[in-house]
């Protein structure tokens, strides 16, 4: 029984001096370069670039998937035509 209860004091102790000192080991700098911040503006901007592409690419899509769906509708009609002057002309 004093063993385990010896042994919970040591696993606590070791715990709590983990947590203290983990912060300190880190290795984290105070502050960002210049350089660093400037990578990370660049950074920014072209992700931002980027969706502005993307959604004009979207846009792009959307609109052509509209054209393809009219087009679509005027070949079958048409093709509709097409039949019906086909049945007219062979009775």
């Amino acid at each position: 029984m004093a063993k385990r209860n010896l042994m919970d004091r040591f696993t606590g102790f070791g715990v709590v001096l983990a947590l203290f000192l983990l912060p300190l080991l880190s290795g984290c700098i105070a502050m960002a370069s210049e350089e660093d911040l400037q990578m990370l503006e660049e950074a920014r901007n072209n992700a931002r670039a980027a969706e502005a592409d993307l959604n004009a690419c979207r846009q792009k899509r959307a609109e052509l998937e509209r054209t393809l769906a009219e087009k679509k509708q005027e070949l079958q009609g048409l093709t509709a035509d097409r039949d019906a002057v086909q049945n007219a002309m062979n009775p």
